[in-house]
């Protein structure tokens, strides 16, 4: 057998090889951010039936959980958890999240402290914000 016959032979096999390895393409979920909620991940986990803070409390419970306690000068105002803001407006602490329908929301975002004062300044609080967009 001559190298001529064989060269072409060898482009052939290593390229029916390289075409029977391709794969289908995958249908994934997109990836969860640590930081948002979306109201579709909100529907899909069936947990826009409730209010906000039962949403988060079932899909980011790390957002509920206490930032550390800081207290400004005497009067030991306690921080230890984020503000809620809505539609970007403070609104209160985690408990008012309980007066919000989460089927009312398009986005939950949590913000550390570092964002937070970057976004909201001094209305951040020193443990963090969730911000809920509305529909």
């Amino acid at each position: 057998m001559s190298i001529k016959l064989l060269y072409p032979i060898a482009v052939v096999g290593i390229l029916a090889c390289s075409n029977a390895n391709t794969e289908r393409p995958r249908l994934s979920m997109p990836s969860r951010s640590s930081e948002l909620i979306t109201n579709l991940e909100m529907t899909q986990a069936h947990a826009d039936v409730n209010s906000a803070y039962d949403a988060i409390a079932r899909l980011r419970p790390n957002w509920l959980a206490s930032h550390g306690v800081t207290s400004a000068g005497s009067s030991s105002v306690s921080t230890q958890y984020a503000m809620v803001f809505v539609d970007g407006q403070q609104y209160g602490n985690l408990n008012s999240l309980r007066n919000i329908q989460a089927y009312n929301v398009a986005t939950m975002r949590y913000y550390d402290v570092t964002q937070a004062g970057a976004k909201f300044g001094i209305r951040g609080g020193s443990s963090g914000v969730i911000e809920i967009t509305t529909r």
